[in-house]
Parts: C-alpha cells; sequence; structure tokens
C-alpha cells in the first residue's frame, strides 16, 4: 500500500503542467549549450559581398533591411552613386556589403570591386518586365568575367508587393538563370523579397535570409576564395581597366595642372598688388632705365664742377 501511494506522488509530481520529466530537460538544455559553444568557438570570418543590379531595382532598400539599426523610410532613398561600404555583424560573419550604383555610366565601376567580394548579390526589379533584356545583359557581362566566375550568387527577386511582379521560377526562365550559372560553375539562390515592406519588421525580412545564404554557401569554399581575393587584388589589371583607369588619372593629373597654374597666377598676382602697394604706380622699364641714366649723368657733372 505504501509503495503505491510513492508511486501516485511520483507520477503527480513529474506528470502535472508545470512539470515535466528532468531526464528531457537536461538533454534539451545541454543540446542547447553545446550548439552555443560550438557557435562561440567559431573563428570569425570576414566576408565583403558586392550588391549590383539596375538602376532603381531596389539594391539599397534591399541592403537596409539586412540591418537591424534605425532605417530611412524608403521614400527618402535615392540613387547610389559610386560605392557605398557598409558593415554588419551577422553570426560569426563580419559582412562589408559594397552596395554599387547601376545607372548606365557607372556600371563600368563594378569590375573594379569584382576581386574583393567573396560573394554576389544581384538584386532585380521583377515588376519591371521591359527591363529584363538589359538585367538578362548586365548579368551575363557580370558572370562571365573571370574574377566572379565560381562565386556565390544570390538573385533577389525584388519588388514581390507589385501586382505584375514575376515570380522566382518565371526569372529563372527569362534570365536563363540556370545556363549562366552553370557555364560560370557559381552556387546560386534566388530570393523572393519586397524590402520596402520587409522594413517594418527586421525578424521578417527575406533580404536577410538570403544573407545568410549567401555567408553560408562562401563558407562551403572560404579558404579557396579568400585565397581568389588575395590573387587577384595583387594581379595586374587587364587592357580594359589599364585603359580606364588611364582616362580616370589624366583626369586627375589635368586637374592637378590647372590648381597650380591658378596658385602660380595667384601668386604673381600677390606679387604684382605688393609692388604697387609699396611704389605707388608700376612704371615699364625702359623709363626706369632712363632715370638711372640721367642720375649718372647728374653725379658725373658735379664731381666734373667740385674737381
Amino acid at each position: 500500500m505504501e509503495s503505491d501511494i510513492l508511486l501516485y506522488e511520483l507520477r503527480r509530481r513529474w506528470c502535472s503542467p508545470w512539470c515535466s520529466p528532468p531526464p528531457v530537460n537536461m538533454f534539451n538544455l545541454m543540446s542547447n549549450c553545446c550548439s552555443w559553444v560550438s557557435k562561440l568557438q567559431q573563428p570569425l570570418r570576414k566576408i565583403t559581398v558586392l550588391v549590383v543590379g539596375l538602376d532603381k531595382a531596389g539594391k539599397t532598400s534591399c541592403v537596409r533591411g539586412m540591418l537591424r539599426g534605425n532605417l530611412v523610410p524608403p521614400g527618402d532613398v535615392g540613387p547610389t552613386h559610386g560605392c557605398v561600404r557598409t558593415e554588419l555583424r551577422v553570426e560569426n560573419y563580419l559582412v562589408n556589403i559594397l552596395d554599387m550604383g547601376g545607372a548606365p555610366e557607372v556600371r563600368g565601376s563594378w569590375r573594379e570591386h569584382y576581386g574583393e567580394a567573396h560573394g554576389i548579390i544581384f538584386v532585380v526589379d521583377s515588376s519591371d518586365r521591359q527591363q529584363m533584356k538589359k538585367v538578362k545583359e548586365a548579368l551575363v557581362d557580370l558572370l562571365k568575367h573571370p574574377r566572379v566566375a565560381g562565386k556565390p550568387l544570390l538573385v533577389l527577386a525584388n519588388k514581390q508587393d507589385k501586382i505584375n511582379a514575376l515570380l522566382g521560377n518565371e526569372l529563372i526562365e527569362i534570365l536563363s538563370l540556370e545556363r549562366l550559372v552553370n557555364q560560370s560553375r557559381s552556387l546560386c539562390h534566388i530570393e523572393s523579397c519586397s524590402a520596402s515592406v520587409d522594413l517594418r519588421r527586421w525578424s521578417d525580412r527575406k533580404t536577410l535570409r538570403g544573407l545568410r545564404w549567401l555567408l553560408r554557401a562562401v563558407c562551403l569554399d572560404y579558404p579557396d576564395i579568400c585565397a581568389r581575393v588575395m590573387r587577384d587584388g595583387r594581379r595586374p589589371l587587364g587592357p580594359e581597366e589599364k585603359e580606364r583607369r588611364g582616362k580616370i588619372e589624366k583626369s586627375r593629373n589635368k586637374s592637378k595642372e590647372e590648381k597650380t597654374r591658378t596658385s602660380k597666377t595667384d601668386i604673381r598676382q600677390e606679387q604684382h598688388n605688393e609692388t604697387v602697394r609699396k611704389n605707388g604706380t608700376l612704371q615699364p622699364i625702359e623709363n626706369i632705365l632712363n632715370k638711372e641714366n640721367s642720375l649718372k649723368k647728374e653725379t658725373k657733372q658735379k664731381e666734373e664742377g667740385e674737381g
């Protein structure tokens, strides 16, 4: 009888809604602790991500969707000029994001940053069907470059909140994405998102989910990609890049020469003003020489008269 009462008490205690059997709890606790410790022991990996795409595709909004801090409203986001660098910490990754402008006149500057990128994010405005031909051309030029081939590629199909937006599988067919990534031997993932809508809640941002995929894809081949980044940074530039940088250098030299000329002109003007201030008005050199000759004659005549 006493044994039955003890068994009943044990069952009542461990089967109550407020308490659960200790072995299950201890197992969950130990597994959580092990996963937490393993994450802490993982090294901090630095990864550079290049964000490209046509203008008005929503690249800057997608980048801001990956951040935790206070964000600028989507209406205040203007066109990006040049390269905007942003750093953020995602798990054990220190990510350096390069947000590139997408206007036709600045797309040539993308190539300058291909070498330092570990992975590429290509943002597509999925609601703009008329631009798909240009999007495909830009994607082809991107993937055929030797400094991009073989690196992971994340395609963000942005603006899915629009009525006429293309779905992910439709974009794969229109852009011939499967064939392009097979040719370049790049891991690829397409993520449908709506950056302007995703800004409302950080936890629901699909752009951040896509970024996590890209970081993990980079880590699958992290040593080799890092070696490529270091090698591409030391590799000499191609003829097109040399010509382009030569033009930029010439324009810089011209501006320096113009600045030097203006500075010399300013110095001469200051000297001119200083002379005017001291002597009143400037006189021609001939007049000054005539005065000196007349003074010499007068002194000679005085000396002869005294002698």
